[in-house]
């Protein structure tokens, strides 16, 4: 899982802008604008005011409405907080909720099928993933002719202009900036890293993915900003643990002076199973990205260093709640960034006990 948007300055800053994330004198576009002491103009958001497809009524009760938020993954832990937030935003509002997408890994192609299939049903909004800048075009834009509103969340690889010319207009974005957070991973990584070290490594179970390759952008930026180490080529860790724990052994193993290893998703606990497998733990940092289960367990159990959490309970309630202030009050959805927290030893217990999501899902069922 992950998020998208990005780009690079040109004076050696990450900007992610289509994240509307604080940023240092660049335009919406990422390109340098005239104006300012300095030449340039800042980042900025343009909300268009597009009614939506329903009558305003600050007279009654608003009605029960359903959204369906589809992922382009379903299959691992990952989605559970997001889940957890769609339901407890939901109930508050009294509104249906459905969370959906492909169960046997990533497949764009199933979910753009499921995007169709929620449109079909009727369904008041949709949020979305979106990982492949081209497949969405057709789903998203029928979406909008039968007046059903989308939004999206966790990765989107889009710029605004980007949709505003697929789809007729600009989708707000719940996540995560891509190539800040992953900066923000190598930086984390280079904190942890002994005096003497050489040599680090990037993993990845996505090569080619919008979020992979905006993250490892971020990662490799920080780390050739501030060190001098040497980058191996980056391994593909895949979504299976039996292969993905495999690669990572056969790296350490025929790359005795790699120093560090961090992963750009929530596979990143293959790199812990590797490491605590091969005994090199204490010989090797490992590092990464969400905060699944096995990846928290790892940090605790001082197997791994540190994690970059991306708020996925958040990416679950906020866009519900924004569908509810347009369809219900007006107010068009903006972008909203989920940032990037790290998670280490210091923090480790309390991120733990926040993540009890198993828990908050049970009492939302009963």
């Amino acid at each position: 899982a992950g998020c998208g948007g990005g780009g690079n300055a040109g004076n050696g800053s990450p900007t992610d802008i289509d994240t509307n994330e604080p940023q240092s004198q660049t335009t919406e576009d990422g390109s340098s604008g005239s104006g300012g002491s300095n030449g340039n103009v800042p980042n900025y958001q343009l909300v268009e005011l597009t009614p939506p497809p329903t009558t305003l009524d600050y007279q009654s009760e608003p009605p029960s409405r359903s959204i369906t938020m589809v992922t382009h993954d379903a299959s691992t832990s990952f989605v559970v907080p997001i889940i957890a937030g769609l339901h407890d935003a939901a109930r508050q509002l009294g509104w249906e909720a459905n969370f959906t997408g492909p169960t046997d890994g990533a497949d764009v192609n199933r979910q753009v099928e499921i995007i169709e299939s929620a449109i079909d049903s009727g369904v008041d909004a949709i949020a979305t993933t979106i990982i492949d800048e081209n497949a969405y075009e057709q789903a998203i834009s029928r979406s909008f002719e039968e007046d059903i509103p989308v939004v999206t969340y966790n990765t989107n690889p889009l710029t605004r202009d980007e949709m505003r010319e697929q789809f007729g207009r600009a989708l707000a974005y719940t996540g995560q900036g891509q190539v800040g957070a992953g900066y923000v991973c190598g930086l984390a990584l280079l904190e942890r890293l002994p005096d003497d070290a050489t040599t680090v490594t990037i993993g990845t179970c996505c090569p080619g993915a919008s979020f992979s390759e905006n993250r490892s952008a971020g990662m490799e930026m920080a780390i050739q900003q501030n060190s001098d180490l040497e980058l191996t080529n980056m391994i593909e860790l895949t979504t299976q643990a039996s292969e993905g724990v495999t690669a990572v052994e056969n790296h350490v193993t025929s790359n005795p002076d790699v120093d560090g290893i961090i992963g750009t998703d929530a596979f990143t606990w293959f790199i812990g199973d590797a490491l605590e497998n091969q005994g090199m733990a204490d010989d090797i940092v490992g590092g990464g990205f969400d905060l699944t289960g096995e990846t928290l367990e790892h940090i605790s159990n001082g197997v791994l260093e540190f994690t970059i959490g991306q708020d996925p309970y958040s990416q679950g309630y906020v866009p519900t709640n924004q569908m509810f202030q347009y369809l219900d009050r007006g107010i068009p959805p903006k972008n909203y960034p989920t940032g990037a927290e790290v998670i280490d030893t210091e923090n480790i217990e309390f991120a733990q006990e926040r993540s009890n999501w198993g828990t908050l899902r049970e009492w939302q069922q009963s």
